[in-house]
């Protein structure tokens, strides 16, 4: 990371919340790695039919009239931390709640309900035609440039995602689009307050980085009891077994029922003669759109396109890019739930090539190009017969799943056991052990195995007192489930591991040293001495020198890779300074000094302030954004359940309430 010769400047963020806070900490790169991955974990967020929740378990939040429920908050909570594992691999469900993800992810979950039900009363709607275009766009889906369903399958089955969860996660994400847009479009940042942002990612700092190791520490003898029983009381936290269920459960076998769905051929033809706007039966036309919240500049906007200038250039200079003005191609009643009928009257009332006067709706005024007009012209019904016939299978059976499940849930309240119903449905009765939330089994010398277990959160978000019921393993999969024992959090008794708690109270006790040792040599740097005199006659690692340049370490997080938390210290340790840093593990401690600071010369790269205003202007945007976004949730209200998201949190990180 030398910082000689001009550097090399990306035109892509520079994520500034690196510069605006001091990232000191594992915690600190941690939070900084998951607000850049928030988009992707709300893509995989569940739903329902009209955003309700397709989950089960307490519930968290009420939004509006839709329920955030522990179940899917769970399942999401579970997803970003599978994500932020390819980036820190001894990520822990506890290490992310305690660094606030869990917090991250509920008010995601929040934002995106009310988004749903703001537009739902709105009339704004999702057409199926609109949510095929934009998975059938995402790369990841193409073989050779086309969308290839064998590879979306496989895709999806690895991320544990069903059709439906993915379908109503595009849904969410177009109306989030359709209702921040207008928001975030126009605002503009002034080259002035980007240049100190640039200049600081050219600042270069030169430093040492010297290691405090606690092997390093003299032995600390054996702990006395007092001493080990001190230790034990001030650490219960972390010797505390958590919450453990077990549980027995037999799967109900859907597969079967679904050979008993299989539609007649007139119920595939009255299907297509019904539903011709699918087929391609009725007039579709491909159409751009921009929302311009001003009734006069719209009118403006609309003039300086008549008048000759291309709608995507008038687009940009209202902060629309190509594919932000994009609709695609609709049909009129598609048009009017994605829209309103107003704007798909003024769609349909045009030529090919023509623009809309302003039409109003509760988002602002809405322009309109059609691109092109496509006649009606229906697939031969020989065509799509197969496709028709497996949809309403599909449709048949997920009616016959529900009757079936309707059916096994009155025997079982009308007080038939789980093993009764269970044998005359012909499934077998499975038991699990007594397991924590997180799969981990302790066995009666507190050794531990992790099992994998997937109905376990199903087991902890069931009520005991109700004895068996029908839960939903996944999106169209039942099982019967009862959950046969509780096992309360207990601190593990001193006597059963002392050989542990004497390693560890060892390890804590060099660790103290070498903390001890490090805020010693810190201390000395800030009175003046050098680090050459205080560390003399000590036997510790040589010191490490090196210089960086902010820019270099920016560019290295938002390419994923990690910056270690001492190099990180540097950035804001003040010129002839030391500052002190723990290792991971408590295997010792970082002295962080700084020897010299040379201010950026944006003469080096005056491109990088544009760069940067780009940055500074997205940031701007999102903040326009979560203002709107709480202003939305207001307006719907919302109702958290603190005492729930306690508990479920509590769950995850394995502590006792207290």
């Amino acid at each position: 990371m030398s910082a000689h010769g001009p550097p090399e400047v990306s035109r892509r963020s520079f994520m500034l919340q690196f510069l605006r806070k001091s990232v000191t900490s594992w915690v600190g790169i941690l939070i900084l790695a998951l607000a850049l991955g928030a988009v992707v974990i709300t893509l995989f967020q569940p739903t329902g039919p009209s955003g309700s929740s397709s989950g089960g378990g307490k519930v968290l939040a009420t939004v509006g009239d839709s329920a955030v429920s522990e179940t899917d908050y769970q399942r999401l909570v579970d997803r970003a931390v599978a994500q932020e594992r390819q980036r820190t691999p001894a990520i822990t469900n506890p290490d992310f709640i305690k660094a606030g993800g869990g917090e991250m992810v509920l008010q995601q979950m929040i934002a995106g309900k009310a988004m749903q039900s703001f537009a739902a009363k709105n009339g704004m709607a999702i057409s199926r035609r609109m949510i095929d275009g934009e998975i059938a766009s995402v790369p990841a889906f193409q073989v050779n440039g086309k969308f290839d369903e064998p590879t979306f399958r496989r895709l999806i089955a690895e991320q544990r995602l069903t059709e439906q969860e993915l379908r109503d996660s595009v849904e969410q994400d177009l109306l989030r689009r359709q209702l921040l847009q207008p928001v975030v479009a126009g605002t503009s940042v002034p080259r002035g307050m980007a240049e100190p942002f640039a200049a600081l990612l050219l600042e270069v700092r030169r430093g040492t980085i010297l290691p405090i190791p606690s092997a390093a520490m003299p032995e600390p003898g054996k702990p006395t009891d007092a001493q080990l029983k001190a230790f034990h009381d001030e650490n219960k936290a972390a010797y505390t077994l958590p919450e453990r269920r077990a549980f027995r459960f037999a799967e109900i076998d859907t597969a079967a029922l679904a050979q008993k769905a299989r539609p007649s051929a007139a119920d595939v033809r009255k299907y297509y003669d019904e539903n011709q706007q699918e087929f391609g039966g009725v007039e579709r036309r491909e159409v751009r759109q921009v929302v311009i919240r001003d009734e006069a500049a719209a009118k403006a906007f609309v003039a300086a396109v008549r008048g000759g200038k291309p709608f995507l250039e008038a687009a940009s200079g209202e902060g629309y890019a190509d594919a932000d003005t994009a609709l695609g191609i609709q049909s009129a009643d598609d048009l009017a739930k994605s829209a309103n009928p107003a704007v798909s009257k003024a769609a349909f009332a045009l030529k090919a090539g023509a623009v809309s006067d302003p039409v109003q709706s509760p988002l602002g005024w809405h322009v309109l190009l059609v691109d092109r007009v496509i006649p009606a012209a229906a697939l031969p019904f020989a065509n799509v017969s197969a496709g028709i016939e497996q949809k309403l299978a599909d449709e048949k059976a997920a009616d016959l799943v529900s009757d079936t499940v309707a059916k096994i849930e009155d025997r079982l309240q009308g007080g038939e056991s789980l093993g009764d119903v269970a044998k005359s449905l012909g499934v077998a009765v499975q038991t699990s052990p007594a397991l924590a939330a997180d799969g981990r089994l302790f066995d009666a010398d507190y050794q531990v195995t992790r099992i994998d277990q997937p109905l376990l959160p199903k087991a902890f978000d069931s009520d005991p007192s109700e004895g068996p019921q029908v839960i939903e393993v996944e999106n169209g999969r039942y099982a019967l489930m009862e959950v046969t024992d509780v096992l309360a959090p207990e601190v593990v008794p001193l006597d059963k591991i002392r050989a542990d708690f004497e390693l560890a109270w060892a390890i804590k006790a060099r660790s103290d040293a070498a903390k001890a040792e490090a805020d010693r040599i810190a201390a000395a740097i800030g009175k003046g001495e050098t680090l050459a005199a205080v560390t003399a006659g000590k036997s510790l690692p040589p010191a490490q020198s090196l210089s960086v340049r902010r820019l270099e370490l920016t560019q290295m997080a938002q390419q994923g890779q990690q910056v270690p938390p001492p190099v990180v210290l540097l950035l804001s340790t003040p010129k002839g300074q030391a500052r002190v840093l723990a290792a991971p593990g408590g295997q010792g401690w970082f002295v962080v000094k700084v020897d010299e600071v040379t201010p950026g010369n944006l003469a080096e790269a005056p491109q990088l302030i544009d760069a940067v205003r780009q940055s500074l202007l997205r940031d701007a945007g999102n903040e326009m954004a979560e203002s709107f976004v709480r202003t939305i949730e207001r307006d719907v209200g919302v109702r958290r359940n603190p005492e729930a998201i306690k508990q479920v949190n509590s769950r995850l990180t394995g502590a006792i309430s207290e």
